[in-house]
């Protein structure tokens, strides 16, 4: 059970805290943002950080050395997105997706969604200003503020966040959510397609809608 804490703790909290000045992107003559050079090194970084994900998350949760070895090559792929990404939004704010794509839109989503808390909380209110005006994906945001309210150690929104800590079996379960009743209500307006019962069961999680947050949860 200690392996499994300590196993989730870690992916949730993977994630450099401190960029640095390696940016990525240029800028056009007229001084405008070079989308194009921008989309293609977006595109680059998300294939990153999706392929250090790309693994067998059962062989690796019940090998304490692979464990190590992976959290921390992929505590590694973070830092260097982060490194790359987070200068980018300094600079020109969160990027419409009507001008670098969609997957490159998601780049921006997932490093900041792999980051820590404070980065989050910067970030998450430009992204949900630009999802508002159809340029970032709303459910990609509402999973960022669920993210952030569990973070926080709040219930979340949209039942969008599981984790194996709640139980003392150590099986997966949807982090508590703030008025359950309503739920799926508030995933049909951010654009969710299944309900937060088919979602649970897509992620192979518990779905108790009694789940309480635990007394000795520690905020991250």
């Amino acid at each position: 059970m200690k392996i499994v804490k300590l196993f989730v703790l870690l992916l949730l909290m993977a994630g450099c805290q401190n960029a640095t000045d390696n940016q990525v992107g240029a800028t056009t003559q007229e001084g405008q943002p070079d989308y194009t050079l921008l989309q293609q090194e977006l595109e680059q970084i998300y294939d990153l950080d999706q392929g250090v994900r790309d693994v067998n998350w059962d062989s690796i949760s019940a090998d304490p050395d692979r464990q190590k070895v992976y959290i921390s090559k992929m505590h590694q792929v973070d830092s260097a997105n982060q490194a790359k990404v987070l200068p980018i939004l300094e600079k020109y704010g969160w990027l419409p997706k009507s001008k670098i794509g969609v997957k490159a839109a998601g780049t921006l989503f997932l490093v900041v969604q792999h980051s820590n808390t404070e980065t989050i909380a910067k970030y998450l209110p430009l992204m949900e200003e630009m999802a508002k005006q159809g340029e970032a994906s709303s459910t990609d945001a509402a999973m960022m503020r669920d993210r952030l309210l569990m973070f926080q150690g709040r219930k979340q929104l949209y039942g969008t966040q599981a984790v194996s800590y709640l139980r003392e079996d150590g099986k997966h379960t949807m982090w508590p959510i703030e008025d359950v009743e309503i739920v799926n209500k508030r995933r049909q307006e951010a654009g969710f397609e299944l309900t937060v019962e088919e979602n649970a069961k897509r992620l192979g999680a518990i779905f108790d809608p009694n789940q309480e947050i635990p007394e000795n949860h520690v905020t991250l």
